[in-house]
């Protein structure tokens, strides 16, 4: 609240005030006092509401920048109240439980839907461990009973394998207490796995796979960090070149951590559309005859978040596509305890 905002607020009960001081002032000169007498008088009125009127400004805009520091500190806005002192006048008690009385309503409408959402959760969860049965029975009649048809139903098997996993981690991305064990592994150890997973792919569309291996250690989620590479390597085939299609793997030792990088030749991202490609459901103008769902580098970014882990993205329209995550060494302990810790309690 700023001082032409009060005066306008008040500005009735001034102009009643002056119209008072008027009309008083005529009222004395009618009964003969000079003019001096009704001057003082005036005057004293005048002091008296300016005064009265400043003492209110103060207390009130006070009172409204503590309230916002109090805000300011609350990842909760809706707990204001919890912090707010006891209200000083009528009309803020009145203010004060109306809006306890909405904010307890609400705090019980949040808690409803975050049990709704947890047992949704856990039903798609148990859904995807269910539906995981079949498929690999499917995996299995297709290997024994090798044919053209069974190879195409395998293929098309290999994606429902992938899309289903996808559902997965997107179900767990957000319970991160539930999935999570950081530990110290070699880097390439984990690569090979994730190309081990795309292999049928790579091989089907005759793609160039150059690995620069290292012996790089790093602190992560195996498993988190085996499906953020399937990803990624997933993108790179999807969008590779028709003829002479490479995916280059390598890592960089930095000085505060090591980052690996999955470059490909493949058709690229467009200046307009590379810093939205983390985005949600963002699938890009030049990735339209694709069967894309914008969910995989979203997942990435999202999973490399929790993990405290870097990514970013580099590219040229038509020339290349290459995606970095960066490891942090340094104080990474620390600072991924308390970044989890702080996580734990989001979802508490």
């Amino acid at each position: 609240m700023n001082l032409y905002e009060y005066i306008y607020e008040k500005l009735g009960i001034i102009i009643v005030n002056l119209f008072s001081m008027f009309a008083l002032s005529i009222f004395l000169k009618l009964l003969g006092l000079s003019f001096d007498p009704v001057l003082i008088i005036l005057i004293c009125w005048l002091v008296i509401l300016v005064a009265t009127l400043s003492v209110e400004y103060l207390r009130l805009k006070g009172k409204y920048a503590y309230i916002n520091r109090q805000l300011d500190t609350l990842d909760q806005k809706y707990l204001i109240c919890e912090l707010l002192g006891k209200p000083s006048t009528q009309i803020e008690k009145i203010y004060y439980e109306m809006l306890r009385s909405a904010n307890k309503s609400m705090i019980e409408e949040v808690g409803r839907a975050r049990e709704v959402q947890h047992s949704y959760k856990e039903y798609i969860e148990e859904w995807i461990h269910e539906i995981k049965t079949p498929i690999t029975a499917i995996d299995l009649i297709c290997k024994n009973h090798k044919s053209e048809v069974t190879d195409r139903i395998k293929k098309e098997l290999s994606t429902i394998d992938y899309l289903v996993e996808q559902a997965l981690y997107y179900a767990r991305s957000e319970i991160v207490e539930k999935d999570y064990f950081v530990k110290k592994i070699p880097l390439f150890d984990v690569v090979q796995k994730s190309i081990l997973n795309v292999r049928t792919a790579i091989l089907e569309n005759h793609i160039q796979l150059l690995v620069d291996e290292t012996d790089d250690i790093v602190f992560t989620d195996e498993k988190w960090l085996n499906f953020i590479i399937i990803q990624i390597l997933t993108n790179s085939i999807k969008y590779c070149k028709k003829e002479n299609a490479q995916i280059h793997i390598y890592a960089e030792k930095l000085k505060n951590g090591v980052t690996l990088a999955i470059e490909d030749n493949g058709i690229g991202i467009s200046p307009a559309e590379l810093p939205r490609i983390f985005e949600k459901g963002f699938t890009g103008s030049n990735r339209a005859n694709s069967k894309s769902t914008g969910i995989g580098l979203y997942l990435c970014k999202k999973l490399a978040d929790k993990l405290g882990l870097t990514i970013k993205a580099e590219s040229e329209k038509g020339k290349f596509t290459k995606i970095t995550l960066f490891f942090p060494t340094d104080n990474f302990i620390n600072d991924f305890a308390d970044h989890k810790e702080a996580d734990l309690q989001n979802c508490k």
